[in-house]
């Protein structure tokens, strides 16, 4: 019984390790940065449903000090699933562009003198050079964006997508081994993911939409 007992805990120890060397990057806890960046898309949406100034600005002031500016080179994306019939898209003006959202933000004060200070103060915002990037896209309804990215072996990786608020979103992402690392499909399209690779690679980040309707989305990493 005893050597029964040592070799199914021989046996489970190397499943285990086999399963833990398969994947090529550890889930962790989502750092503060990212936390503030998931609310700073709550923001832009309440923002928008209330017609309010200080929600946007709330945001950008969010995105400038983390130093969130916009990608130098669209990012290809590959398309998975299979399309539904799209339900009429909601009037839902939600942006993440930030020098758009100063200017809603702007239009929404309506010549308050206390809000527009707030607004021209946003010029002296300063982030940390080398931040996050941000990458704006739409996914229609039914269907999964996949991007492919490379990160650094050993060094936190983040990854934060905000929709328009029309539809849940979910995040996944996968190693070259097409491993499930983290995702993220709590019900809403506010989704935030954060991992350590174990070796630099390529890894595929899937936004799926189970809506039934498009969502236009920002997707920011670090």
């Amino acid at each position: 019984m005893k050597t029964l007992f040592m070799c199914a805990a021989f046996m489970f120890a190397a499943t285990a390790s086999a399963q833990e060397s398969a994947a090529s990057a550890q889930p962790k806890a989502v750092n503060e940065n990212a936390q503030l960046l998931g609310m700073a898309g709550e923001l832009v949406k309440y923002g928008y449903k209330t017609q309010s100034a200080l929600p946007l600005i709330q945001a950008v002031q969010i995105y400038k000090s983390i130093g969130v500016v916009p990608e130098a080179e669209a990012k290809q994306k590959e398309v998975e699933g299979q399309k539904v019939a799209e339900a009429k898209k909601k009037n839902n003006p939600v942006q993440y562009d930030q020098t758009k959202l100063i200017a809603d933000a702007t239009a929404y004060a309506d010549g308050d003198q206390n809000i527009l200070g707030l607004i021209k103060g946003l010029d002296d915002v300063r982030g940390r050079v080398g931040g996050e990037t941000y990458h704006m896209d739409t996914v229609d309804a039914g269907l999964t964006d996949v991007y492919t990215m490379r990160f650094q072996g050993g060094e936190d990786a983040t990854i934060i997508v905000s929709g328009d608020g029309d539809t849940d979103l979910d995040l996944y992402v996968y190693d070259e081994n097409d491993n499930l690392i983290d995702y993220d499909d709590d019900g809403t399209d506010d989704c935030v993911v954060s991992f350590t690779p174990r070796w630099t690679g390529n890894f595929k980040i899937k936004v799926k939409n189970l809506g039934d309707t498009y969502n236009s989305y920002t997707l920011i990493t670090n």
